[in-house]
């Protein structure tokens, strides 16, 4: 742990006197009409980088190129790989054409530091009516480099142009030949000894060009510079600090199943979210899982659109649901760890029985200044179709989750002194939760002792710790489906009937995402 600390003061002290990332715009020729590539190149100055980005600002007669699915015309250096999916947006006002737009470059933070290298390039078009000789800027805006930690670089950039130049033309070059030609094969058929001493100048013209061998050897000493890079990933290699968990559960087909997704910031920075939630489509509607999501009621500063997208493609079984989370007050807030949605997801009733994978992809955060976190991480969940689950439970699971928390503190306190069977007869008094005992009265004389884990524990806290972890809501699903005994998590079998319902599992999926002591309370 001295080490991590250690390595970490040393990656700030090392960047602090650092000299600032250079990006800078390139420039270009273009005839009126015609279209140019512009690129933008990053030059790390020996930093550790992981992204970077800027926007390009333009006017009349430029405009920027745009593709026929609508998407800008611009591309990220493939030499760069792995890259994430890049971010290419026009952020000028939307009634009006494009001014402005914006470029976001990132490679995983596992990957090698970001070379000196093009980062990406735009094609712009210019107005038929562009005047030639004109020089058009591309003024740069917003430099932007992240490290590996998520930490903004000082970045410094320069502006491009655009040159317009009239259009050579073609006709008169063609017509000179013609009428020289004629006089000089009729009238100088005598001189034609002199034309055969041109193929001996030929090979002496090739005879240059054997030294541009020697330009071989200067580019070989290039490939090195990039293998220095990749000795500096060995140490970060540090925990997510932003992570999403998707919890899935056991539901017959045709049952309504509560998908929940929670977010854990270690930085306190992400006020947004965007991240695809990938659906079998043998089991899920995707698009009536979009309609029927919802945030979690802690978060009303900020706004949830749920669609389903077709880019980037998955394979045929699956459905990419797009779920982003954005702030919607002013000032910004931050999410702060916890609970962040819920889907209502309703089983086809054709579902197949079996165990399925609910996959996160394509995740990204950001904070109230619209920087973009690194380090950002997903745990998967999982979905058992069992037939024979009731399919009952699975709808009552959203009233489920707020009424066993306050039963739980009522019941708990009484049973300080039963400590080796408090497990069974505490959490057997969840299914008495609507005939209230009058026990509960005694919730004020609590002891120092009764606040330890052990009392705080909920069902499905399997080692009795306070935390219901993603190891123990596996074991949940497989205790529910008969794969495991009942005896590998007593803890689980709130009412000490021996078997493990669907009820039971949404409580342990309600204690792992609000925590065994706020549950207690």
């Amino acid at each position: 742990m001295f080490r991590t600390v250690a390595l970490l003061l040393l990656g700030l002290t090392g960047t602090a006197g650092a000299a600032p990332v250079q990006i800078a715009i390139g420039s270009a020729a273009a005839t009126p009409g015609g279209m140019v590539s512009v690129g933008v190149r990053i030059d790390p100055l020996d930093q550790a980088l992981i992204g970077g980005g800027n926007d390009i600002e333009f006017a009349p007669p430029i405009t920027v190129h745009t593709r026929p699915d609508g998407t800008l015309d611009c591309t990220a250096n493939p030499a760069l790989a792995p890259l994430l999916q890049p971010g290419f947006v026009c952020v000028s006002p939307t009634p009006g054409p494009c001014t402005r737009l914006r470029a976001l470059i990132f490679r995983p933070y596992t990957a090698p530091s970001l070379p000196s290298a093009l980062l990406y390039s735009c094609t712009f078009a210019l107005d038929p009516n562009a005047t030639a000789g004109a020089s058009l800027p591309l003024l740069i805006r917003a430099p932007r480099a992240v490290d590996r930690l998520g930490r903004t670089i000082e970045s410094h950039g320069s502006d491009g142009s655009i040159q317009v130049v009239a259009p050579t033309p073609t006709t008169t070059p063609s017509e000179t030949p013609a009428p020289s030609a004629t006089p000089t094969s009729s009238a100088t058929a005598a001189p034609s000894p002199t034309r055969t001493a041109s193929p001996r100048l030929t090979p002496t013209a090739t005879l240059s060009r054997t030294a541009t061998r020697s330009r071989t050897p200067t580019v070989t000493p290039r490939t090195p510079v990039p293998t220095l890079t990749p000795t500096r990933t060995t140490t970060p290699t540090v925990t997510p600090i932003v992570a999403l968990r998707v919890v899935g559960g056991v539901a017959p087909p045709g049952a309504t199943l509560l998908l929940t997704i929670a977010l854990t910031d270690r930085s306190g920075r992400a006020s947004g979210i965007t991240a695809d939630l990938l659906l079998p489509d043998a089991v899920f509607d995707a698009h009536a899982v979009g309609v029927a999501c919802e945030l979690d009621a802690r978060l009303t500063a900020h706004g949830l659109s749920a669609n389903v997208v077709g880019d980037p493609p998955v394979s045929l079984d699956l459905r990419r649901l797009r779920l982003v989370v954005s702030e919607q007050s002013v000032p910004p807030q931050e999410l702060g760890s916890g609970p962040l949605l819920t889907c209502a997801a309703a089983l086809r009733p054709s579902a197949p029985p079996g165990d399925y994978a609910l996959l996160l992809d394509r995740l990204f955060a950001g904070d109230v200044d619209g920087t973009l976190l690194l380090g950002v991480g997903a745990i998967r969940g999982m979905l058992l179709v069992d037939p024979s689950a009731p399919s009952a439970t699975a709808t009552a699971t959203r009233t489920a989750l707020p009424l066993a928390t306050p039963t739980r503190s009522a019941t708990r306190p009484p049973s300080p002194t039963a400590r080796p069977s408090s497990t069974p007869t505490a959490i057997s008094s969840l299914t008495a939760a609507p005939s209230p005992s009058p026990t509960p009265t005694q919730d004020p004389p609590l002891s120092p002792t009764d606040a330890s884990p052990t009392a705080a524990a909920c069902t499905g806290d399997c080692d009795g710790d306070g935390v219901v972890a993603i190891d123990e809501l596996v074991r949940a699903v497989a205790i529910a489906s008969g794969t495991a005994p009942t005896t590998s998590c007593l803890r689980l079998d709130a009412n000490a009937d021996g078997t493990v319902t669907i009820s039971e599992v949404v409580e342990a999926v309600g204690g792992s995402l609000s925590g065994c002591a706020a549950a207690a309370r």
